[in-house]
């Protein structure tokens, strides 16, 4: 009894493309704009912003990480499209070879498609040294990284950091004088170099990241950039507080109401002569299908499972085009011939409300899946079982 009750589960789960709700959704709503600090919040944030600065007015004092800072462990680089490209493309080799992460702090002109387009073309170039690239403003705030090129070697909520141009192997030294458990990093590092100038990657993995103590800058005399791109979040919360949230709603209420006026949209022909057929909805199993504990099987692959063996089918499917005024005629003389409650009316084409109100019954969009799987070919088409088979009939109206 239980392995009947499974295959029945089984059964309906095959045939939930008709047994489901092919209605539309409705549109969620915008999320909510971010609230407005409260005074304490305020003074809060005005504090934060000082320490921030009093650390680049003093960035050789090692300092306790900030409150809340994102817990890191590893080697990022930062930089901006303000460093010329033919030194921001050797940097990018460097960092490869490192293993870094490479982050920018925000997007080119405040624009999603032409950063896209910018990196993948940087990246085609570099080939097979191009290093994972990303968009990080928070570490850049975190760090009080205001100037690029600058390499980070983090752990947990410490960090080290060198702002400055020059060969990441220039860098990675001067990291080592302020720390000297970050030798056996610089001593991995020029082993990969070697390995690189020989034709291919070392296979040596990379040494872990010692313990640190606070965020500390070390201090140089290196060329530095300034960093072109906004803060993206920055860029995000201004655009959140400038959107017009009534427009937005009134622009989505209007895609859903085009949506429903329109259905699906799947392309049917209509029938030009009346026709019945059967389908077989067998289906064969390529796995075992297993309960939750992942160890009892209760169907074994290969097994083939005919759902209508197991349930039945008891409502009609009625298959129109919502467009055509004697399909949904056809439709509602079907609900009304056999009762809403053993009809089901599917739309591949037409306004939803519409046909809704004129059949006076709920209708639904077919799915893809629906007309693959039982061999749909024109409308209107009428589905209902026939023992262990569909029986799909097509009526020429």
């Amino acid at each position: 009894m239980i392995r009947r009750g499974l295959m029945a589960c089984v059964a309906l789960a095959i045939l939930s493309g008709l047994c489901g709700d092919g209605g539309a959704q409705e549109p969620t709503p915008p999320a909510e704009a971010k609230r407005r600090l409260s005074p304490r919040e305020a003074a809060e944030a005005v504090r934060q912003q000082a320490d921030l600065v009093r650390r680049q007015m003093n960035p050789s004092s090692a300092v306790q990480p900030m409150p809340g800072i994102k817990k890191r462990t590893g080697v990022w680089y930062l930089v901006s499209w303000s460093i010329p490209e033919p030194e921001l493309k050797s940097y990018l080799r460097e960092a490869y070879k490192l293993g870094a992460t490479v982050a920018f702090r925000g997007l080119i002109d405040d624009d999603f498609t032409k950063t896209v387009k910018r990196t993948k073309a940087l990246a085609l170039e570099l080939k097979e040294q191009a290093p994972h690239t990303t968009i990080d403003p928070i570490i850049f705030r975190q760090l009080g990284v205001m100037t690029v090129p600058a390499l980070v070697i983090a752990h947990e909520q410490q960090a080290l950091i060198v702002e400055g141009a020059a060969p990441i192997a220039h860098v990675l030294t001067l990291m080592v004088r302020e720390n000297g458990d970050l030798r056996p990093l610089e001593d991995w590092l020029e082993g990969t170099q070697r390995s690189w100038e020989r034709g291919g990657p070392i296979d040596v993995q990379r040494p872990a990241i010692p313990t640190l103590v606070g965020l500390k800058h070390v201090p140089t005399t290196l060329t530095r950039y300034p960093i072109w791109e906004r803060d993206m979040e920055a860029v995000i919360r201004e655009k959140i507080q400038q959107a017009d949230w009534n427009a937005l709603q009134r622009q989505l209420e209007t895609q859903v109401r085009d949506k429903l006026k329109n259905g699906p949209g799947i392309a049917l022909p209509r029938a030009t002569a009346s026709r019945a057929f059967s389908v077989d909805p067998t289906v064969q199993f390529d796995k075992d299908v297993k309960r939750e504990d992942g160890q009892t099987v209760v169907i074994k692959a290969g097994t083939q499972v005919n759902p209508l063996t197991q349930v039945t089918l008891r409502q009609r499917f009625i298959v129109i085009d919502g467009r055509n005024r004697e399909q949904v005629a056809f439709a509602k003389q079907q609900v009304q011939q056999y009762g809403a409650a053993s009809v089901k009316v599917m739309l591949t084409a037409g306004d939803f409300e519409a046909v809704s109100k004129r059949i006076q019954d709920r209708v639904y969009w077919v799915l893809p899946e629906i007309v693959t799987r039982f061999k749909l070919e024109h409308v209107p088409s009428v589905i209902t079982q026939n023992g262990p088979m569909l029986k799909v009939e097509e009526f020429a109206l």
